[in-house]
């Protein structure tokens, strides 16, 4: 017997998905509330129905990508620092590229980001990765690199369509060695 979806599901998951297209093509503060329930085919009313907001329709759109960073930082935690950060490199550039059309709406929103409630795990967790990334360290310098080659990928997968997944994953892993001085 097949199961089904109930209907508040389905309209939920149609917002995310709606909403995400529209922040990645038009940008998260040129895209409304009335957009997002116009692409997916319901009332503002009911967007808020089921978000009480933007902030947190794009909460929603960045959950899986959250939990993916916190597992992340969570499986390199039982590491050695050396362990850590080889791992989190690998599974970073792995994570960048998946979620590449994320990036350019993450962009957008990083000199407000921490205005928002709703994004205060996802900032900590990012924070962790780039700590493990530094290789655990202290040194303020191995900390700048890491933020430095974090924002560096960061900002190379932010177009979709420039390179390919494969391609953006070598220059990515290879950038992030180099900048972490890194060997394989």
């Amino acid at each position: 017997m097949a199961t089904t979806t109930p209907a508040r599901e389905r309209t939920r998951r149609e917002i995310e998905q709606q909403a995400m297209a529209l922040f990645a093509s038009q940008g998260y503060d040129a895209t409304s509330l009335q957009d997002i329930a116009t692409a997916a085919g319901c009332s503002k009313a009911t967007v808020l129905y089921h978000f009480n907001g933007k902030p947190a329709v794009l909460a929603a759109v960045l959950e899986p990508s959250r939990i993916a960073l916190n597992e992340l930082n969570a499986e390199a935690a039982g590491m050695s620092a050396a362990a850590a950060q080889e791992f989190a490199l690998t599974r970073f550039v792995e994570l960048a590229v998946e979620f590449r059309g994320l990036i350019n709406v993450l962009q957008d929103l990083l000199s407000t980001i921490e205005q928002y409630p709703e994004f205060a795990d996802l900032i900590a967790a990012g924070m962790r990765m780039t700590e493990i990334l530094a290789g655990g360290t202290d040194d303020q310098l191995e900390i700048d690199l890491a933020k430095f080659a974090i924002n560096g990928l960061l900002g190379e997968c932010r177009h979709r369509g420039e390179r390919t997944d494969a391609e953006l994953h070598t220059l990515c892993d290879t950038a992030l060695r180099r900048i972490l001085r890194l060997n394989r």
